[in-house]
């Protein structure tokens, strides 16, 4: 087969997990000698991985967090609306988040990561698209509207690294952007008025760090896992969710999920604009319209027999 691995120097802020000396060593170990092309700029796995699948690569290894993955598969969707629709995409998790391999069961040493890429199981994916209306970026995992984006948002751009990073984003946002907002949701059709401070429209299990916004989550069932926090419990009571929004367990006051192929949140213009984000990648920044579906495409990736 046709391998492209597709190497990000630049995951968790530059501060390498696996090298790429020693990532290439391991697959020549395995057996496997796929084409290494590193990233040079923001965006750049996405034209990369565009380009292996339109030359006819099997399958595409790509290093890196969660944002490094939303840029594979985005160009992998790219080349399948041209026709290119062969390209399996396999993770080796070095990044700040990686919350999508997490929810997978990707191990941590290098060697059990490199297995399961030469097993090749496979598995077909659902995959995303989020915006504003105006335009839709594709994601495989999640994605946002309000608070959670907004940690996203503070935790990119801060110095730190690694889950210390969220950390840092929580505390930030706490103090700048934890409002209740009253929105319109249409949910396939279906309208209702909520106040919320947080909206994941969820593909995986979960995000932020660990979040498990989605613990009843399908990746081919073709829905969303929505998680709305808000309602009409005080602020100061919402503190109460975050132990039950790490766990899963989403049976909680102030808590609402439910499942939908897509939605739509609008905001009234007066009041303050909400981040949004897709697989931890800010795309909107201080939006009113929010829109998330489930796309037409699919994407095969590799994971480990035993994933359910």
């Amino acid at each position: 087969m046709k391998d492209v691995l597709i190497y990000n120097p630049h995951a968790s802020k530059g501060m390498k997990r696996f090298k790429e000396k020693k990532v290439m060593e391991a697959f020549s170990a395995a057996g496997l000698t796929p084409q290494l092309i590193k990233t040079e700029r923001p965006g750049h796995a996405a034209e990369l991985a565009e380009a292996a699948a339109k030359d006819g690569a099997d399958r595409v290894f790509i290093t890196g967090g969660d944002g490094s993955i939303n840029e594979a598969v985005n160009g992998l969707v790219n080349a399948q609306k041209q026709g290119f629709t062969g390209t399996a995409l396999g993770f080796i998790p070095t990044g700040r988040g990686n919350d999508f391999c997490d929810a997978l069961g990707i191990p941590g040493k290098l060697h059990e990561i490199i297995e399961i890429l030469r097993r090749d199981h496979r598995i077909r994916c659902d995959i995303g698209a989020a915006g504003d209306g105006t335009f839709e970026h594709y994601f495989i995992n999640g994605s946002g509207f309000g608070i959670e984006s907004a940690i996203n948002y503070y935790a990119d751009r801060s110095i730190i690294s690694g889950k210390l990073s969220y950390i840092y984003g929580i505390v930030r946002s706490v103090f700048t952007d934890l409002l209740v907002q009253e929105a319109d949701f249409d949910l396939d059709g279906k309208t209702m008025h909520y106040p919320f401070v947080l909206l994941a429209a969820m593909n995986g299990r979960q995000e932020g760090g660990g979040f498990r916004l989605a613990p009843d989550y399908r990746l081919d069932d073709g829905l969303l896992d929505i998680c709305l926090v808000g309602g009409n419990v005080p602020v100061p009571r919402l503190f109460l969710t975050i132990p039950h929004l790490s766990s899963g367990d989403l049976n909680c006051p102030g808590i609402l999920s439910m499942k939908a192929s897509s939605i739509h949140v609008h905001l009234d213009p007066d009041k303050k604009g909400l981040f949004s984000q897709v697989d931890g990648e800010t795309i909107i920044e201080r939006g009113y319209e929010f829109y998330s579906r489930i796309s037409p495409w699919k994407i095969e990736i590799i994971t480990g027999e035993e994933y359910e």
